[in-house]
C-alpha cells in the first residue's frame, strides 16, 4: 500500500509541472501569444479551486474510479453515466498530448528519428514500466521527479534573470504572431481559450483518486493530499510561465518558434545547459507519461469492472497481471489508442482534452446537492460553502463559451463532446425506461 506521500509524487507526476510549461505552454502560446500568462493565472486559480470539490468528494468516497463513485451516490447514475463515457473519450488524446509533445525535444538529439515513431515509442516504453508493480513504479517516477524539478529551477532563474520591466505590457496587452517577424493584438476569445486551457494544464490533483485502493487509509488522508496538490501544483506551473514571457526579448521569433520555451533557453543561456534541460524535460515528459497511464489505467479497470462497455472490452479491461497485480488490458487499450490519437495534432488534442465542460458542471452540483442531503461528512470539508461549488458551475458554461467562440477548431471539439455526453444520457434514459440492463457505477473495491 502506498503512503500518502507517494500517492502525492505520483499525482505531480502524473500532472507533471514540466509538461505543462514546456509542453503546455508551448501550446498555449502558439494559441494566444503572451496572452498564456493570463491563462496561466486565471487557470491556476481555477484548478487550484477545482481541487477543493475533488478533495471533498474523493474522502467521502474514495475509489480507483476517481470522482465517478461520488458522482453515482450523489446524483445518480442518469448523469455519472455520460461522464464517465465522455471522460472516456477525453482520457487517449490526454496520453497521447504528453507523447506529441515530447517529440520536438526529442528529436532536438535524435534529428533523424521520424515523429510519429517518437510519440508512439514514448507510449510503448511508458506502458512497459507503467505495468510493473506500483510501488517500482512509483520509486521510478519519483527519480525522475528530481530531474523534473531541476529542469524547472533552471527556467525560473533564467527568467528572473533576465526580467524586462517594459514585457508587463505584453501581459496586460497580450498579443501574438501574426506572421513570422510580425505581432498582433490577441483576440479576447484566444484569451479566453488561453485561461480555459490552462486551467487544464494547472489541474491534475484528481490523479491522486485513481490510487485510492492502493493508499493506506483513504478516506481519511485522501482529501488534504488533493487539496494541498492543487494548490502546489498551480503555483509551479504558472510562475515559471509568466516569468518566461516578462523575459523575453526577441517576442516574435520566439512566439513563432516550434518550442518557444526551449528558443528561450537558447538565447537566455548558453548551449550547454539548453540541451541538459532539453534532456530534463524529455525525462519529466516520459515520467508524466508513466503515471497518467499507471493512473487512467486503474480508471479504466474500474469502469470495465462496474460493465462500463460492452462485454468483450469489459472482458479485456478486468485483465489483471497475476504477479503485479497491475491492469495489464487497460494498458493496452491505452496504448492501442492513444497511440492513434497522435495523429490529431498538437491544436486538436489541446482543446479536446480541456474541454470537459461535465466535469466542472457535475462537481460542483454534486457538492451542492451532497451537502443539501447530509452525505457528505467526511474528514474533509471545503470553507465559505457555496462559493466554490457555484464557481464551478460558473466555469463549466465558460468553457463551453470559450470554445464555441473558436470557430476553427474550438466549437468543432466542443460540438462533439457535446454530443457524446447527450448521446450517452439518451442511451441510459433508454435504457432504463425500457427496462434493460443498466451499469451498475460503484468504481470501488473499498468498503
Amino acid at each position: 500500500m502506498l503512503s500518502p506521500g507517494e500517492v502525492f509524487l505520483l499525482t505531480i507526476s502524473a500532472l507533471s509541472p514540466v509538461l505543462s510549461v514546456f509542453i503546455g505552454g508551448n501550446a498555449i502560446m502558439h494559441l494566444a501569444g503572451t496572452g498564456a500568462a493570463i491563462g496561466f493565472i486565471g487557470g491556476g486559480i481555477l484548478a487550484a479551486t477545482m481541487a477543493l470539490l475533488f478533495a471533498e468528494l474523493s474522502a467521502n468516497y474514495p475509489g480507483a474510479g476517481g470522482v465517478y463513485p461520488a458522482l453515482n451516490a450523489i446524483l445518480g447514475p442518469r448523469w455519472t453515466f455520460p461522464f464517465v463515457i465522455l471522460r472516456t473519450v477525453i482520457i487517449f488524446p490526454l496520453i497521447a498530448f504528453g507523447a506529441v509533445g515530447a517529440v520536438p525535444y526529442i528529436r532536438l538529439f535524435l534529428p533523424w528519428l521520424p515523429p510519429d515513431a517518437a510519440a508512439l515509442g514514448t507510449l510503448a516504453l511508458a506502458a512497459l514500466i507503467a505495468s510493473s508493480q506500483i510501488r517500482r513504479g512509483a520509486q521510478v517516477i519519483a527519480a525522475f521527479l528530481v530531474v523534473e524539478l531541476l529542469a524547472l529551477a533552471v527556467l525560473t532563474g533564467a527568467a528572473i534573470m533576465h526580467f524586462k520591466a517594459a514585457n508587463l505590457g505584453l501581459v496586460l496587452s497580450p498579443v501574438m504572431t501574426a506572421g513570422r517577424d510580425s505581432l498582433a493584438a490577441t483576440p479576447p476569445a484566444s484569451v479566453a481559450l488561453a485561461v480555459v486551457a490552462g486551467a487544464f494544464m494547472s489541474a491534475g490533483a484528481d490523479w491522486a483518486t485513481f490510487f485510492a485502493e492502493d493508499m493506506r487509509d483513504a478516506k481519511r488522508r485522501m482529501g488534504p493530499v488533493v487539496a494541498w496538490t492543487g494548490l502546489v501544483a498551480a503555483l509551479f506551473i504558472a510562475l515559471p510561465t509568466v516569468l518566461m514571457i516578462l523575459a523575453m526579448d526577441d517576442v516574435p521569433a520566439t512566439l513563432s518558434a516550434e518550442a518557444p520555451m526551449a528558443h528561450f533557453l537558447d538565447r537566455a543561456t548558453n548551449p550547454l545547459v539548453s540541451s541538459l534541460v532539453s534532456l530534463g524535460i524529455i525525462a519529466a515528459i516520459f515520467n508524466s507519461v508513466i503515471a497518467i497511464l499507471m493512473a487512467l489505467s486503474r480508471q479504466l479497470h474500474a469502469m470495465g469492472r462496474d460493465g462500463v462497455f460492452v462485454a468483450p472490452i469489459n472482458r479485456v479491461l478486468r485483465i489483471v497481471h497475476p504477479r503485479t497485480r497491475a491492469p495489464t488490458g487497460a494498458l493496452l487499450l491505452l496504448l492501442v489508442i492513444g497511440g492513434l490519437c497522435t495523429f490529431l495534432g498538437e491544436r486538436r488534442l489541446v482543446l479536446l482534452t480541456s474541454g470537459n465542460f461535465s466535469e466542472c458542471l457535475l462537481l460542483g452540483l454534486a457538492v451542492l446537492a451532497g451537502r443539501k442531503a447530509g452525505s457528505l461528512t467526511g474528514h474533509f470539508h471545503i470553507r465559505l460553502h457555496p462559493l466554490v461549488p457555484v464557481i464551478a458551475l460558473l466555469l463549466s458554461v465558460s468553457i463551453v463559451a470559450a470554445s464555441w467562440a473558436d470557430a476553427d477548431t474550438g466549437r468543432v471539439s466542443m460540438t462533439l463532446l457535446v454530443s457524446v455526453f447527450v448521446a450517452a444520457f439518451l442511451w441510459h434514459e433508454w435504457a432504463h425506461r425500457t427496462g434493460r440492463a443498466t451499469v451498475r457505477l460503484t468504481g470501488s473495491d473499498l468498503e
